[in-house]
């Protein structure tokens, strides 16, 4: 089996494994034929050349091409598959979003206590804040 072209815990795009093919079969030296062979015609050259330009695999094709690449299919990744998780809202965006819905406050207050919330959040994140004792 060939050695990994990624790291073990990375997600491959699909569409990154014609191109890798490509990469692969030109490091060994091998025509689209012999790559045939390789994979034992499950394969034909002729859809190993689409795919090294472009083409998206079958579904049913993906574990052979990973295997032969050298990882293993759970590392692949098909579009719309997020490899990391979103990046959730910054946390004065989220104050500000639930002080402008807040039918309590006009919208220039609101306005206002967002903007005050995020100065002192900056201040707070980079250590500028002075510290305060709890008066009783």
């Amino acid at each position: 089996m060939a050695s990994s072209t990624k790291a073990h815990d990375q997600k491959v795009d699909v569409r990154e494994l014609g191109a890798m093919l490509r990469a692969r079969r030109h490091a060994r030296r091998l025509t689209l034929r012999q790559v045939q062979d390789e994979l034992d015609n499950s394969l034909t050259a002729s859809s190993l050349s689409r795919l090294e330009n472009g083409a998206v695999p079958d579904a049913r094709n993906v574990q052979l091409l990973a295997s032969w690449l050298g990882f293993p299919v759970s590392q692949v990744a098909w579009p719309g598959e997020a490899e990391e998780p979103e990046t959730p809202m910054d946390i004065p965006d989220v104050v500000e979003v639930h002080l402008r819905a807040n039918k309590k406050l006009d919208p220039a207050a609101a306005e206002y206590l967002a903007w005050t919330f995020r100065r002192l959040y900056e201040d707070a994140v980079s250590g500028n804040v002075p510290v305060v004792t709890r008066r009783r």
